[in-house]
């Protein structure tokens, strides 16, 4: 039986990835939306900023998950303003929408997916068919 998906997940077209690599050579990343014509979001992130997000919500999902293997958003939102609002790569306190972008973009690279129907909304790691 398939895994019901929440349309956030991707996969995005190969295009995607390709305006990925191109911003990553200048130290951006390219921010996909699964959502979104071509997959793209239509801007980039600091490439460190990004990893630090990234390994942040990976690393919430893998520790501080319930039974289930999910974790609701708002506490991994939450535990990043907590941590790095005094982060040097964040020098104006603000990580909540560094997060939450991050998130979406971890979505459709197929890495976490959001459970459908959640609410609050809820994340765990990609769960292969």
């Amino acid at each position: 039986m398939p895994i019901e998906r929440d349309p956030h997940t991707g996969p995005v077209p190969e295009e995607a990835w390709l305006a990925d690599a191109e911003a990553r050579s200048r130290g951006r990343v390219q921010m996909f939306n699964a959502t979104r014509p071509g997959g793209l979001d239509g801007w980039t992130m600091d490439e460190r900023q990004y990893e630090l997000m990234r390994a942040h919500v990976l690393q919430m999902i893998d520790d501080e998950r319930d039974a289930d293997g999910t974790i609701l958003l708002k506490e991994v939102v939450a535990a990043a303003q907590d941590r790095y609002s005094t982060h040097q790569l964040f020098p104006k306190g603000r990580v909540r929408n560094y997060c939450t972008f991050t998130k979406v973009d971890l979505e459709a690279r197929c890495e976490i997916e959001r459970i459908p129907g959640s609410s609050p909304q809820r994340i765990a790691r990609y769960r292969e068919e």
